[in-house]
């Protein structure tokens, strides 16, 4: 005997206007909840300058024949860094773990490249102004207004007019960000 999948209509989250991202099939309803997929941003809010974003959603509802979703993180598609990396210039990654406003726990990588060859405690003291910037900037903040910072690309510009200050940052980009438990 078959049994009959249905098909169900996945929606993004109310900060993308609910709009439909796809359609998946699934016997029970159950199924799908914690269920994720990677949604372009260029799907999302039709702005081609973020064609190298991907937005991790996750579903955890089900209304009728409608999947909803959450955003449970970014990630950034890996070309896009490895053109950020020029032959004279020296790549920092930072990595640190925040808690934000409403109490989600989330991890933010940042990679930036300083203009030239430096050596490791100048790289030490770029990524330690990014850190203490990424910690003042989003302890009052929540997770949504977090990820509206990085799609516009405020976060960055706050993070490179710190380290400026430091030495002179070629580019920077908020790698990659996910939720925590």
């Amino acid at each position: 005997m078959a049994v009959k999948k249905q098909w169900y209509e996945i929606v993004a989250p109310k900060m993308f206007d609910e709009k439909v991202v796809g359609e998946t099939m699934a016997v029970e309803p159950k199924q799908l909840i914690g269920r994720t997929l990677d949604v372009n941003l260029i799907e999302l809010i039709q702005d081609y300058s973020k064609f190298y974003m991907k937005m991790k959603l996750q579903i955890e509802r089900i209304e009728g024949q409608k999947a909803f979703t959450k955003l449970v993180g970014h990630d950034t598609m890996t070309e896009r860094v490895y053109r950020m990396v020029q032959r004279h210039g020296r790549r920092v990654d930072v990595v640190q773990d925040i808690t934000t406003k409403d109490g989600v726990k989330v991890r933010v990588k940042t990679v930036f490249v300083l203009l030239k060859r430096v050596g490791t405690s100048m790289k030490d003291a770029t990524r330690k102004v990014a850190r203490q910037n990424v910690d003042d900037v989003l302890k009052d903040e929540t997770y949504e207004g977090l990820m509206e910072m990085i799609i516009s690309g405020e976060l960055a510009s706050i993070i490179r007019k710190a380290c400026n200050k430091v030495y002179p940052v070629a580019s920077i980009e908020i790698r990659k960000t996910e939720v925590l438990g």
